[in-house]
């Protein structure tokens, strides 16, 4: 379900002015997510309550983020994608990648992903906290990078299970696909998550080194 909506974002859509709608539940149990109490906050009717302003402003907003949690596993996921679409509106996905199959099917429809590369394959599962088919992953990436006009792979460096190898390891995977776009992001301390972020002359020194592999920027705060 559909919990909470930035109107104007100059963050989730890199170089655009766009809409965020954030959908409750995830399929990773990700220790530092940053939306953990999302599902407290009460239920948005997206055709009653969100549609009508999208589409009052869409001459100025036309770019909409669909984020969550992970939209993907959303009940309504798709009839949110079908109507934005046939209303002409500009769709960009966050994403995990663990639904390559719904990236897939809308294909024709997306026009921007960002997929979180969460570490090294061999520490998926601490991340996710659960059981992971790697090949999901894959899968995602390389239709990510063969099929979507704009995109970025994205790392939270969260110090317990991503270090600079892990970093680094994903830029030459990323590289060697000919990814076009990679982005280390710091991990923002949550409550209740004793682990320190890197500071930031650690992360640029990280940001250094995968440089050599793949363009990589870097987001700090």
């Amino acid at each position: 379900m559909l919990k909470s909506v930035i109107w104007a974002s100059m963050l989730d859509y890199p170089g655009k002015v766009c809409s965020s709608l954030f959908f409750e539940g995830c399929n990773f149990a990700c220790e530092y997510c940053q939306n953990k109490d999302i599902s407290k906050a009460r239920s948005i009717d997206f055709e009653r309550e969100v549609l009508p302003k999208l589409l009052e402003r869409r001459d100025f907003v036309k770019y909409i983020i669909l984020s969550g949690g992970e939209c993907t596993i959303s009940p309504n996921i798709q009839q949110v994608v079908d109507i934005l679409y046939e209303n002409g509106l500009k769709i960009g996905i966050h994403t995990n990648g663990y639904r390559p199959e719904f990236l897939e099917k809308n294909k024709s429809k997306i026009s921007y992903i960002g997929m979180d590369f969460k570490t090294s394959f061999d520490k998926y599962e601490l991340i996710a906290a659960r059981k992971i088919d790697i090949d999901k992953i894959k899968r995602s990436v390389d239709f990510i990078i063969n099929n979507i006009p704009e995109y970025e792979f994205r790392t939270t460096v969260y110090p317990k299970f991503v270090d600079e190898n892990d970093c680094i390891n994903i830029a030459k995977y990323l590289s060697e696909k000919n990814a076009k776009k990679y982005v280390l992001q710091q991990y923002k301390r949550v409550d209740g998550v004793a682990v320190i972020p890197f500071s930031p002359e650690k992360l640029e020194e990280i940001k250094n080194k995968c440089n050599k592999y793949i363009k990589t920027d870097l987001r700090i705060g």
